[in-house]
């Protein structure tokens, strides 16, 4: 009876290790994505990108002002966050 008790009570510990093991690489793999989403939202080329293609809608719609402010104001915000982070 005891021999099937510590066979159980090791399955459970290998289960348990196996999923700290994993929970762990979802961490790391998590951090590893956030870094670089940071890293592509600073470059300079991904900003001009992200400015042109607003600037661009704003210019083809009926409301031009309101919608190249919202481009900027974007820019801004973008640009302001990736230099915080």
């Amino acid at each position: 009876m005891s021999f099937l008790l510590n066979k159980e009570l090791k399955t459970i510990k290998q289960r348990e290790h196996d999923y700290l093991a994993q929970k762990h690489q979802v961490d790391v793999s998590f951090d590893e994505t956030k870094t670089k989403a940071r890293h592509i939202m600073g470059n300079p080329e991904t900003l001009a990108a992200i400015f042109t293609a607003g600037a661009f809608k704003g210019a083809k719609t009926d409301s031009p002002k309101s919608k190249r402010n919202q481009a900027v104001t974007s820019l801004i915000r973008t640009a302001v966050i990736s230099f915080i982070q």
